[in-house]
């Protein structure tokens, strides 16, 4: 994901914006036999409002960790891809893809090292490769190579398959060592804390306490507004 503030901030407007459309039409007394409209608005709002609320959750937790990473805290590891071996390895990562029953690599390729290279940062939430920030939880797997390195995760879906993320970079010449100290970083991680995943819990607690409760609301000022009768 790129800059993702700027994607939390954009969640956040359209939720803003379905609310303040989905609360007006939802308190205003009703009045006239055509409310054609009005059932449009309320329930094209409250459908963006709900999707936008759950997505706003996680990318708020996302953007949190990619300012702590900004910010330097928790940083476990850096080094620099230089322009040759990002060549490199994009040219052998696409055709790893290509094999059959290997996933494909879900970082960002695309990218331009220009002549600086590819900066990477590994934190112990999150890894940022050049312009792309992927979140990482304590639980991820690493594989450490004698060049490059992978972290595999499978993130849980309560409304369908799970969502696997792949991350496969090559190493700084010299720096191998990173691999094994994020590796063992991460081991400790996971024994201190447990599996972290705050985004599933926020859509579970949206999904099982926050959706009752707005059910309860919308009934009541429904009946308060006389559109129940």
């Amino acid at each position: 994901m790129r800059n993702p503030i700027r994607a939390r901030n954009r969640t956040a407007v359209v939720f803003l914006i379905s609310l303040a459309v989905f609360v007006p039409a939802l308190v205003m007394p009703r009045s006239g036999d055509d409310h054609s409209v009005r059932i449009m608005l309320l329930t094209f709002s409250l459908a963006a409002t709900l999707i936008s609320g759950v997505v706003l959750l996680v990318l708020g937790d996302i953007a949190k960790r990619f300012v702590r990473l900004r910010s330097g805290e928790g940083v476990l590891a850096r080094w620099t891809i230089d322009p040759a071996r990002w060549e490199w390895f994009r040219h052998h990562s696409k055709e790893w893809d290509s094999r059959e029953g290997v996933r494909p690599n879900d970082a960002d390729f695309t990218q331009d090292p220009g002549t600086h290279g590819i900066d990477v940062v590994v934190t112990r939430d999150g890894i940022l490769i050049g312009a792309q920030f992927t979140p990482l939880e304590a639980d991820v797997r690493i594989t450490v190579r004698a060049d490059w390195m992978e972290f595999y995760q499978v993130i849980p879906n309560p409304k369908g398959s799970p969502v696997h993320v792949v991350i496969r970079l090559p190493l700084q010449p010299g720096k191998e060592h990173l691999a094994t100290e994020i590796q063992q970083a991460y081991r400790g991680v996971l024994v201190a804390a447990g599996s972290s995943r705050r985004p599933l819990v926020y859509v579970l607690l949206f999904c099982f306490v926050g959706l009752p409760l707005v059910t309860v609301m919308i009934g009541f000022i429904l009946r308060v507004t006389g559109w129940s009768e």
